[in-house]
């Protein structure tokens, strides 16, 4: 089974790791803020009252396996956010530094949950329409709206192009490029430790996806490699490895 719900807002900044000042965004949620939003929905603590560094909730979500679409065009939005200078030993609270920020502008996301032990705690939490912790894409200002759209059993897939309409991870996988129109690829944080350094990155492909198509884009696979690919309602979904 599979849970499956849709996440926006005004705003998104996931922000890239190798960025400092200037902060630029992934164009979609990476596997560790889609921890972040389960870990809020279903109030799992994450210990930073004991340290500011603390990420338990990583604890309790072995075996959990997350997919994720993109459904609208990308839009982008750069901005400088004024911001307190107070490190220096003698700041100012009157000086400010202006830090350019790359926004994701009024996102949407489909998020698949399946397995693992939060499972049960999500579905309640998502047909409730109830979370525990604020969700929110990125930065806590960029506060969400959770949109759930149901519970399915998952379908093998048999065929031997299979269009898929997520994000695909890269797991020896091969794309049809040319039928697919375009393919974007990007190396995204999987996941992290309870201290929050990195433990393992992915490179993944997602499609193209612009005003002016009519319909939303699909990648076609013609080498599936150890991906795992199901059938969850009417789509097919790529799926990252279970943390």
């Amino acid at each position: 089974m599979a849970l499956v719900f849709d996440v926006s807002a005004d705003l998104a900044l996931f922000r890239k790791p190798y960025t400092t000042t200037s902060m630029i965004s992934y164009p979609f949620p990476p596997p560790t803020a889609v921890a972040g939003i389960i870990g809020a929905i279903v109030g799992i603590p994450n210990g930073s009252d004991d340290d500011a560094k603390n990420a338990l909730f990583w604890n309790h979500l072995s075996g959990t396996r997350i997919a994720v679409g993109i459904n609208k065009p990308v839009e982008w939005m750069v901005t400088a956010v004024n911001l307190l200078k107070y490190k220096t030993a003698n700041a100012d609270m009157k000086e400010h530094i202006q830090i350019k920020h790359q926004f994701v502008k009024k996102p949407s996301y489909r998020l698949y949950v399946s397995e693992g032990e939060v499972y049960k705690s999500l579905k309640e939490r998502l047909k409730n329409g109830e979370f525990v912790f604020t969700p929110y894409l990125g930065v806590a200002y960029a506060l969400a709206d959770i949109n759930y759209i149901g519970e399915y059993e998952e379908e093998g897939v048999e065929e031997e192009f299979i269009e898929v309409s997520t994000v695909v991870p890269q797991y020896q996988v091969e794309i049809d490029v040319l039928k697919s129109g375009g393919v974007y690829r990007e190396t995204v944080p999987y996941r992290l430790s309870t201290t929050r350094s990195m433990e393992e990155s992915v490179r993944v492909f997602y499609p193209v996806f612009t005003h002016h198509l009519t319909e939303k884009p699909e990648l076609i696979i013609k080498e599936r490699g150890q991906l795992l690919i199901t059938k969850v309602g009417a789509e097919k979904v790529a799926w990252f490895n279970a943390w």
